[in-house]
């Protein structure tokens, strides 16, 4: 299926909202060589506020629409963890690496992500992990970076596989693993969450870490 036949239809409302598979300045987001990845996005684009066309024209970059135009202005306040993400990618971009793919293991909406076991939202839940794993199939990234425990956590159970735990201090380093996910084989990188209040925990020495992260990426992506 042409990709963006397949990310038309797996963007379709749900529960008031339109899934949103990624954030991205690439115009051609297939081309992605490595996703930033959470458990689930905290903020949703109602069906209300814009409609099928107009989200995949800002999912593309195109037609005047770009991913991060239409967040901005839905949500002039962002999210917590959005600037935490921008400098992350910002950090990655000084090292060479431009080719970026922020999304989520549920790329769903909720306030919280303990939100998803809800009723309501388990419609939501079960299509946000699908178009996280056809993501996984159709882009096939070299490196696959998870933020947080939680995340872990459930990435480990929507593909049966395990993955390192984030670095609890500093001098625990990188820790990464080779992981096989449908025939799909990728570098796993874990780091702490990006989101408050646990990015606090960290954030003394946050920016050395994803500086090391940084260039470890480039340094995979050039072998």
């Amino acid at each position: 299926m042409h990709f963006e036949t397949l990310i038309s239809e797996l963007t379709q409302p749900l529960a008031g909202q339109y899934p949103r598979p990624w954030m991205t300045e690439m115009r051609t987001p297939r081309s992605a060589k490595v996703f930033i990845v959470g458990a689930n996005q905290a903020k949703h684009f109602p069906v209300t506020a814009v409609d099928h066309n107009r989200h995949l024209d800002a999912l593309f970059n195109r037609n005047g629409e770009t991913c991060r135009g239409l967040y901005d202005e839905l949500y002039p306040r962002p999210s917590k963890t959005r600037p935490n993400l921008d400098d992350f990618e910002n950090r990655l971009a000084a090292a060479g690496v431009t080719a970026v793919l922020q999304t989520n293991v549920v790329c769903y909406s909720t306030r919280m992500s303990a939100d998803l076991r809800q009723k309501q939202h388990l419609a939501g839940r079960k299509m946000g992990g699908r178009i996280f794993e056809e993501l996984l199939k159709a882009i096939c990234p070299k490196v696959v970076i998870l933020h947080g425990v939680g995340t872990c956590d459930a990435f480990e159970k929507q593909f049966n596989v395990l993955v390192p735990r984030p670095a609890a201090n500093e001098e625990d380093g990188i820790r990464s693993s080779r992981v096989a996910v449908n025939d799909i084989t990728f570098e796993v990188i874990v780091i702490p969450s990006l989101a408050p209040p646990a990015f606090n925990r960290w954030s003394a020495w946050a920016d050395r870490h994803l500086d090391a992260v940084s260039a470890h990426v480039a340094a995979r992506l050039r072998n």
